[in-house]
């Protein structure tokens, strides 16, 4: 993050090589579409290129800020696309052409690696704040939204949602590349 915030553009190529296929695959999920997908991950690492500066290490590692950026980059491009067109992003990406659908071995194997960390993270979370969590981020769903789908009250989901996070950041923070089998767990 120092080196990319000196404007170090061989860092965030190495940060791009390394975590790209888990944005992608959350910008995937997230629109249902894999060319806004593609459009996005390309404004994504470029926003995060240009606020490497602000970031905090006192506050997350870098995956985490990466991955708040990428969350917040999709809501906010479903809501544009929403906008502007009535039709569902599920019917769109069903016709997307097939070689669109298979990424290279090389992205499919980071990609599964880096989600299979999440899910062993998430795994280790409560039922509840599990599913708030998986809402939030993986559907795009304001707290309203999941307070009206879990049937609780919204400040008990936002309590999930907080202390949910807490507890994968303990799980990813210290060494984001061991297997969380092999981290401390203070």
């Amino acid at each position: 993050m120092q080196a990319m915030a000196a404007g170090d553009a061989g860092a965030l190529a190495a940060f791009y090589d390394r975590h790209s296929p888990l944005v992608y695959a959350t910008c995937v999920r997230m629109l249902g579409d894999r060319t806004t997908a593609d459009e996005l991950l390309v404004d994504i690492f470029h926003e995060f290129w240009q606020r490497a500066s602000l970031y905090d290490a006192a506050k997350s590692n870098p995956v985490t800020f990466l991955l708040t950026l990428t969350r917040s980059r999709a809501i906010d491009r479903r809501r544009t696309i929403g906008k502007r067109s009535n039709l569902k992003l599920a019917t769109e990406s069903q016709t997307t052409n097939a070689a669109d659908q298979h990424p290279t071995a090389l992205d499919g194997v980071i990609a599964s690696e880096n989600a299979g960390i999440v899910r062993e993270a998430l795994s280790l979370l409560d039922p509840e704040q599990r599913r708030a969590i998986e809402c939030a981020y993986y559907d795009g769903l304001s707290h309203s939204e999941i307070a009206d789908l879990l049937k609780k009250p919204l400040g008990t989901v936002k309590t999930y949602i907080r202390q949910g996070l807490i507890r994968l950041r303990g799980c990813l923070r210290n060494d984001v590349d061991a297997p969380i089998e092999d981290r401390d767990t203070e």
